[in-house]
C-alpha cells in the first residue's frame, strides 16, 4: 500500500456552543493543495497536536476544564489513529490530564514519555476554614499550574503519569498572576525540557530522569513582566531556544546550559519591520514558531498585526528578521511547513481559511494566494501513513 500524506487541522475556541474538532485534508504533494475529506471529533478543543510514534498516529489536546462527562477534572490527551486509505480518524485511547487546559504535548527524544504542560484558568474559589483557636477565615485558591509527564507504552499510547510538577503563582501588586504554562520543547541532547509560563511570565529549565520517571527543576528566568512567554523552538543543533511572547512583538533567543540546565539570555529581536508599531504594541501579539529543516530560517506568526515575520539564523544563531508578509487572513495561530520544505502554511483562525505560501531558496515567502476554508484552525500537523 503507498503511503499517504494528510494534513489534521485542529479547531480550537474557548467559548461553549460551538463546533470545535479535527478537520482532515490530503495533501496533494506536487503542488501543496489540501482536500477537504471531512470534519471530525466536534466536542474536542483541540489545543495542539504532537505526531505519535507510529505510522498515522497523532495526539491531540483536549483543551478543556471539564473531562469525560462531569464538571471539573481537567482535559484529555487523545491518540487518534488515521486510516490509510481516507483519512478517517480512529480515537483508540482517551487519558485524562488531571489538570485543567492541556495546552502542549511534547514527546522526549526516546519516545518513552511525554511532557504535559496545563494553561489552566483564572478562575478560582474561596473557602471558608476553621483555625486552630476555633477562629475563621476565607482562604483563595487557584488551579494547579501543573506540569505532567506520562509514561508512553510500546503501542504508542499514553500510560500512566509518573510525575507532576505544580508551578507557583505569584502576588504582585496588580493582583495574583496565576501560572499558565503554555508549552514544553526538548533541547537538542533530549536532557532538559524547556516550558513556558505566560501567567507569571516564567521560562522554565526541567531535567527528565529517565530512570526515576521524574521532573527535576533545573532553572526558572523571569521574562519581561506582562510579556507573556508563549512558545518556544529548538535549534536543531546548537543548545539555542528562540521564544516568543503573547503581549510583546519581540523574539528572545535563550541558551541552556547542556551540563546544568541553566538558562542564559542571549539576546532579542523584534519580529516587525515597523519600528513604530512595535514601540506601541497592544493586543494579541505573536502565536507559533516553526523552524525550516534545514534550520536556516525560523517563521514567527504575529496576531494582531496578521503577518508572518521571517528570520534568517545566522551561523552564530543570531536570528535577523528579513521580511514581514500579511498572513492572507486574520489571526494566524498556526504554522505548518510541508515534509519536502516547499511551502509555508498559515491557520487563520478568525478569517476561517489556510492560506499557502511558497518558500523561496532565501527563505522568503511569496503568497501563492490559495486558500482553504476550514473551521476556526488553530494547529496543524501533517500525518503520514503507510
Amino acid at each position: 500500500m503507498s503511503e499517504k500524506l494528510f494534513m489534521i487541522v485542529g479547531s480550537f475556541a474557548m467559548k461553549a456552543g460551538v463546533d470545535k474538532g479535527i478537520s482532515v485534508f490530503r495533501v496533494e504533494k506536487e503542488n501543496g493543495g489540501l482536500v477537504f475529506l471531512g470534519h471530525f471529533l466536534k466536542d474536542v478543543n483541540a489545543g495542539q497536536q504532537c505526531p505519535g510514534n507510529l505510522p498515522g498516529m497523532d495526539y491531540i489536546t483536549n483543551e478543556c476544564r471539564d473531562g469525560s462527562g462531569r464538571r471539573g477534572g481537567g482535559g484529555e490527551i487523545l491518540t487518534v489513529r488515521f486510516s490509510a486509505g481516507d483519512g478517517t480518524p480512529e480515537v483508540v485511547s482517551r487519558v485524562s490530564t488531571l489538570a485543567p487546559q492541556p495546552s502542549y504535548i511534547c514527546l522526549d527524544k526516546t519516545g518513552k514519555f511525554a511532557v504535559v504542560p496545563h494553561h489552566v484558568s483564572d478562575n478560582y474559589v474561596t473557602r471558608i476554614v476553621k483555625n486552630g483557636d476555633n477562629s475563621f477565615q476565607a482562604v483563595t485558591e487557584y488551579d494547579d499550574g501543573a506540569l505532567v509527564l506520562f509514561r508512553m507504552e510500546k503501542d504508542g499510547m499514553p500510560g500512566d503519569i509518573c510525575d507532576v510538577y505544580l508551578c507557583p503563582g505569584e502576588q504582585r501588586e496588580d493582583g495574583y498572576h496565576e501560572a499558565h504554562l503554555h508549552s514544553a520543547v526538548m533541547s537538542p541532547s533530549g536532557k532538559y525540557c524547556i516550558v513556558c509560563d505566560k501567567g507569571t511570565d516564567r521560562v522554565y529549565s526541567f531535567r527528565l530522569d529517565h530512570e526515576a520517571g521524574k521532573l527535576l527543576l533545573a532553572d526558572c528566568m523571569q521574562a519581561i513582566p506582562g510579556s507573556a512567554p508563549r512558545y518556544s523552538a529548538v535549534h536543531q543543533d546548537k543548545p539555542l531556544f528562540y521564544q516568543n511572547h503573547e503581549r510583546l512583538p519581540l523574539l528572545n533567543v535563550l541558551r541552556c546550559d547542556e551540563k546544568t540546565g541553566r538558562l542564559v539570555w542571549a539576546g532579542s529581536v523584534s519580529l516587525l519591520e515597523d519600528a513604530e508599531m512595535a514601540e506601541n504594541w497592544s493586543g494579541e501579539g505573536p502565536a507559533d514558531l516553526v523552524f525550516s529543516e534545514n534550520g536556516k530560517y525560523l517563521y514567527a506568526s504575529v496576531r494582531t498585526a496578521n503577518l508572518i515575520a521571517v528570520l534568517r539564523i545566522e551561523e552564530d544563531g543570531t536570528p535577523t528578521l528579513i521580511q514581514n508578509i500579511n498572513c492572507g487572513g486574520k489571526n494566524p495561530r498556526g504554522l505548518c511547513i510541508s515534509l519536502d520544505g516547499r511551502f509555508l502554511y498559515s491557520a487563520n483562525r478568525d478569517s476561517g481559511n489556510i492560506a499557502m505560501f511558497w518558500i523561496d531558496d532565501d527563505g522568503k515567502l511569496h503568497d501563492s494566494g490559495v486558500r482553504t476554508e476550514a473551521n476556526l484552525p488553530g494547529n496543524m500537523k501533517f500525518v503520514q501513513t503507510c
